[in-house]
């Protein structure tokens, strides 16, 4: 008896927030479609030869994070993802991070692996039961040299809860 009463409560504990009204199902999902990605920093525009290399990572728990493919750009080619992440969340999820990551690159290395974080963003997630979708060009910044925030330039997102 009392390990149902357990059971019942942590439900409970999941699906309602501190006023006790019901929040997010355990069963949401987020539909995120990421677009495509303007520039507003020279730097990232300046003119290079050959191709490089980018990943979009989307995630509401840092441990859980979703990445697109990573999408190989040409020289004055434009930068769209054009793809689609099915995110589950819970009901602590307040917000959607986004990051756009340089992958191997040789020009400036970053990490061992040759990841650079070109810049991020934090969204705030729809309503809960709200159904409709939202559309949305999320600023990516990140720090200069200076440590000062620069905005690197913007992410086409849209997000759709499915209840």
């Amino acid at each position: 008896m009392t390990i149902k009463l357990e059971q019942a409560a942590a439900k409970k504990r999941r699906t309602t927030n501190r006023k006790g009204k019901r929040k997010v199902d355990e069963n949401t999902d987020l539909i995120v479609k990421i677009g495509g990605f303007t520039i507003d920093d020279k730097t990232l525009s300046k003119t290079y030869y050959g191709t490089k290399n980018f990943r979009a990572v989307v995630y509401t728990d840092l441990e859980d994070q979703y990445p697109t493919r990573v999408l190989r750009v040409h020289h004055g080619d434009k930068l769209k993802f054009n793809e689609q992440v099915t995110i589950p969340i819970d009901s602590h999820a307040r917000y959607l991070y986004v990051e756009l990551l340089g992958v191997s690159s040789k020009e400036d290395p970053g990490t061992s692996r040759g990841i650079v974080v070109m810049g991020r963003a934090k969204i705030r997630l729809p309503r809960p039961l709200y159904s409709r979708q939202i559309n949305h060009k999320a600023s990516l910044v990140a720090l200069d040299s200076n440590r000062s925030v620069v905005e690197k330039g913007t992410l086409a997102i849209s997000m759709k809860l499915d209840i």
